[in-house]
């Protein structure tokens, strides 16, 4: 498989989980922890929405409002249990579903120059697909987290 389609199939896939994933949480679902203080899902999207827009700007993609996500989402910030620190579970699922659609028709009109494109982000030389790859890959860890927050939740499994 081409790096293009490769890069899209993960976007896209990515794109699909989230929104079974997302869907159907509520306000104050979104900021449920459990006893073992897991992140929320309101977090984990804050956190994936900011992870996806970094990795497309590596690939050129200008979008300077994520940056500002960076003291909420970025790694390593801290998680808060006020709900009023975020913003709501109902603007981060329009902005990720936004995000995945304005994101697959950037990646769509780049060319294999682009992708190829070496970069030494995080101290290593490779072609900056590689980096926006394991971003994108990233995504699929905290999908999990938010699996672990819905069973919290008492919701059924999202995937068959």
């Amino acid at each position: 498989m081409a790096t293009k389609e490769n890069l899209l199939y993960m976007m896209r896939t990515n794109q699909a989980v989230m929104k079974q994933l997302i869907d159907d949480v509520t306000e104050e679902e979104s900021t449920v922890r459990g006893a073992e203080k897991f992140n929320h899902i309101r977090w984990l999207v804050g956190h994936i929405l900011y992870s996806d827009n970094a990795a497309l700007e590596m690939l050129g993609y200008k979008d300077e409002k994520y940056k500002e996500m960076a003291k909420l989402f970025g790694g390593g910030s801290e998680i808060s249990n006020d709900s009023g620190v975020y913003p709501s579970m109902s603007e981060l699922r329009r902005r990720i579903y936004d995000f995945h659609e304005k994101g697959i028709a950037f990646v769509e009109g780049l060319s294999q120059a682009a992708l190829d494109k070496e970069t030494d982000a995080w101290g290593k030389k490779q072609p900056v697909w590689q980096l926006v790859s394991f971003l994108w890959m990233h995504e699929f860890y905290h999908a999990g987290q938010i699996v672990n927050v819905r069973k919290i939740l008492g919701r059924k499994r999202p995937f068959g």
